[in-house]
């Protein structure tokens, strides 16, 4: 069962910004973590028990390496913040 409701290596990209960078985009990336399971396999793998935000480990591992692969460094670039 695929997690994604798109088929990620058919989707169409356009830039409306002129600032965007065609080659710097995480599809390749996340169109091969889906086809090898990457998330499922974690899902399965991982028990953090019942533990606050212990839900979906392989989505939280997934956003953890699409962000170093964007350039994040640190723990923090993938924070959700709320905005002031």
């Amino acid at each position: 069962m695929r997690s994604s409701h798109v088929v990620l290596d058919q989707v169409e990209i356009t830039f409306d910004d002129p600032r965007a960078v065609a080659h710097a985009g995480l599809l390749l990336p996340a169109t091969l973590a889906e086809r090898l399971g990457i998330e499922q396999a974690t899902d399965q793998l991982v028990d953090l028990d019942d533990r606050t935000g212990a839900a979906h480990p392989g989505r939280k591992l997934l956003t953890v390496v699409h962000a170093l692969l964007a350039g994040g460094d640190c723990i923090d670039d993938v924070v959700r913040r709320e905005a002031p």
